[in-house]
């Protein structure tokens, strides 16, 4: 991910989860706050009602995959956190992309 780097503080993911524009699909919920940099940031949650490590780590690599490849449509200077629903868990990689996607696009950062 060339124009977007990890946000990992637990005070960052409370503060978007506070103050922070959010939009959900059907699988995806993404959370969004303009951040004032020349770059955006990104996280992704996954909660264990989702189901085992195996299941919520595949989730996760797939929300990963579908975020990176769109990241060049993406506008830039945002915070971002999308969170899987617990509908994802066992989903294919092309329903995945699709529900994020037409998040993204709601949420007019999707050019």
């Amino acid at each position: 991910m060339k124009n977007t780097q990890p946000i990992k503080l637990n005070k960052d993911f409370r503060r978007l989860y506070r103050s922070g524009k959010s939009e959900s699909g059907g699988f995806v919920v993404v959370y969004l706050r303009p951040n004032k940099r020349e770059f955006n940031r990104v996280g992704f949650t996954v909660s264990k009602s989702l189901g085992k490590a195996v299941v919520r780590n595949r989730t996760k690599r797939l929300m990963r995959e579908s975020y990176r490849l769109i990241e060049d449509r993406l506008s830039i200077g945002f915070d971002l956190i999308i969170v899987a629903r617990n509908r994802a868990a066992g989903k294919t990689y092309e329903q995945i992309s699709k529900d994020l996607r037409f998040v993204l696009y709601t949420l007019g950062i999707l050019n």
